[in-house]
């Protein structure tokens, strides 16, 4: 004959029985919980092998990789603060900055590059883009003109003259007159320029020096 015990519920101790996520976990279906479980396990196994990469450019590719660009940036800016980056890093963040339309640090990190690594060959051309996007004619010829006096080429020459002369910038038109001279890139109209620019530049020197003498007439003196 039945008796009470025979239908008595399963002990289930009181933490299962009240709210939070244990007891919400402990109505689910044996499945679900197990789909649960798995999915954490492969979060916490994910983010372990990540901190276990031996240096940010692996950890980086490992974030991009699963498209979580943003920590990626976040990992490079970290260590750029207490390090150098090296010169994959860097092109690595350059890149990514651009691709995010993060204008301004690419040009403080590009710029930072060319400063610490002077023979770098890739910073120098993204910052010409990034400047002449801008409009930015006298930060564009600072950095094409560096370009210019390592590799001087016909299309390298002529922007720069343009921009010079943009900008009214005499002295650096010129310089690049002497230079395109030099290497044999100066048309003739070119070199008349050039002669005009330096009789420009002599009159300027001229009238300097008769100013400063009308402001000190006791320069004019001949010493007895």
């Amino acid at each position: 004959m039945p008796t009470l015990a025979d239908h008595r519920e399963p002990y289930r101790p009181t933490w299962l029985s009240g709210p939070g996520p244990l007891a919400f976990l402990s109505r689910m279906d044996p499945s679900e919980r197990t789909t649960i479980f798995v999915a954490v396990i492969v979060a916490v196994t994910i983010v372990a092998a990540i901190a276990m990469l031996p240096n940010t450019e692996e950890k980086a590719q490992v974030l991009l990789s699963q498209g979580r660009v943003s920590e990626a940036i976040v990992l490079y800016e970290t260590k750029r603060e207490t390090a150098r980056l090296n010169p994959f890093e860097a092109y690595s963040l350059a890149g990514l900055y651009q691709a995010q339309g993060e204008i301004g640090p690419l040009t403080h990190l590009l710029e930072d590059e060319i400063a610490t690594r002077p023979q770098s060959d890739w910073a120098r051309p993204m910052l010409i883009d990034v400047y002449r996007a801008q409009n930015s004619y006298g930060n564009e010829a600072r950095i094409l003109a560096q370009i210019f006096v390592r590799t001087p080429t016909a299309a390298a020459y002529r922007r720069l003259i343009g921009l010079y002369r943009l900008e009214g910038d005499r002295t650096g038109e010129r310089a690049t007159i002497e230079l395109g001279r030099t290497n044999g890139l100066a048309s003739q109209h070119d070199l008349a320029r050039l002669e005009r620019l330096k009789s420009a530049a002599t009159d300027e020197t001229a009238e300097w020096r008769s100013l400063a003498l009308i402001d000190n007439p006791s320069a004019q003196e001949t010493p007895q």
